[in-house]
């Protein structure tokens, strides 16, 4: 399954594994962050793409804690594509809001 994000400077509550997708509309540095709050024991990698390259990834540490927060800068053009990929091998993280995630998009080149 994949969710489309139609717009940046709002963030997005999130709690499913998925892939979320932004067309970019305006060519400009783009800010790209998904914060995820409260992690128990899991399998959770997070991947940052654009247009398909993987940009900057991170997983879960097998320990709980507190947050996971991966951000990064893009140099987009108008029709690039900036995903997010949060997968797990873990089958706990599989259900409905095992984990709360805030994925943000903004324009600008700071975060």
């Amino acid at each position: 399954m994949a969710t489309t994000i139609t717009k940046v400077e709002s963030s997005q509550v999130i709690s499913n594994l998925d892939t979320y997708t932004y067309t970019v509309k305006q060519a400009a540095m783009h800010v790209a962050r998904l914060t995820i709050n409260e992690i128990p024991p899991s399998g959770l990698t997070i991947t940052i793409k654009q247009n398909g390259s993987t940009v900057v990834s991170t997983s879960a540490p097998a320990a709980a804690q507190q947050v996971v927060d991966l951000s990064t800068t893009l140099n987009c053009a108008i029709n690039d594509t900036i995903s997010f990929v949060v997968a797990s091998t873990t089958p706990s993280d599989t259900g409905p809001n095992a984990f709360k995630g805030i994925l943000n998009i903004h324009i600008g080149s700071s975060n």
